[in-house]
């Protein structure tokens, strides 16, 4: 069985992530999440508003 976390990056009015995505992935990835996915989350006219980081691990 795995568990699951999510971390959601704002971006900026350009679309830029307002936090670095990479400091973040290799934070998690010392308390032994693994990243899983990013799904770039949009509005209605297309644009990426957020991005959602989501990481795994086994259950303990």
């Amino acid at each position: 069985m795995y568990e699951y976390e999510f971390v959601n990056i704002k971006n900026d009015w350009h679309g830029e992530p307002k936090e670095n995505e990479e400091e973040i992935i290799k934070k998690y990835a010392k308390d032994g999440w693994r990243l899983h996915s990013i799904t770039p989350l949009s509005t209605t006219t297309g644009g990426t508003t957020d991005l959602k980081l989501i990481f795994e691990k086994e259950a303990q």
